[in-house]
């Protein structure tokens, strides 16, 4: 028969290693499930407290959707599907009248497109007081498509009246 001192030794190295292999793939796996679930848990309570925060910020989220859409589509329209160069010409000589500033001559450069958008110098010689002619550059820096003045160099004859050439680039999503 097999001596009692032979079995302890073995019989405690099977408990050791049936503790450790209990420890590593069952313990440990179920206190990092633990963990994640606190985590998800936490996360799912902060997003919970974010949307009570907007209905108590916003009362309706269905307007408040609604207005966000509508801002959304705003944004949108920024940009043009085509450039729309006469109609935005059309808008410069309404606001050139609105603001009384003679426009002497206009013309429109190249087309040029990349991937993200289209533009286009719109080039003119306007003749206005200084004031009447920074109310105009405003309002079309200011309208309802994105426009930005590329340069512009002014002339004074001594009078009250400036000469002014002003390039103005105007952008449409690319095709």
């Amino acid at each position: 028969m097999l001596d009692r001192k032979f079995f302890a030794p073995i019989i405690l190295l099977a408990v050791i290693i049936l503790s450790v292999g209990l420890y590593k793939f069952i313990y440990e796996p179920a206190q990092r499930e633990i963990l994640n679930m606190e985590l998800e848990t936490r996360r799912l309570r902060e997003v919970e407290r974010e949307i009570a925060d907007l209905k108590a910020r916003h009362g309706n989220l269905a307007a408040f959707v609604t207005e966000k859409e509508l801002q959304l589509d705003e944004a949108q329209n920024f940009l043009p599907v085509t450039l729309e160069q006469e109609k935005f010409i059309d808008e410069l000589y309404r606001t050139a009248e609105l603001h009384g500033v003679k426009i002497a001559s206009i013309r429109s450069g190249e087309v040029v497109s990349s991937e993200e958008f289209q533009s286009q110098v719109v080039s003119m010689n306007l003749e206005s007081d200084y004031i009447s002619l920074l109310n105009f550059i405003r309002e079309v820096l200011d309208g309802d498509r994105l426009t930005t003045l590329e340069e512009i160099s002014l002339e004074s004859s001594g009078g009250k009246i400036i000469s002014c050439d002003a390039d103005f680039k105007i952008f449409a999503t690319a095709h």
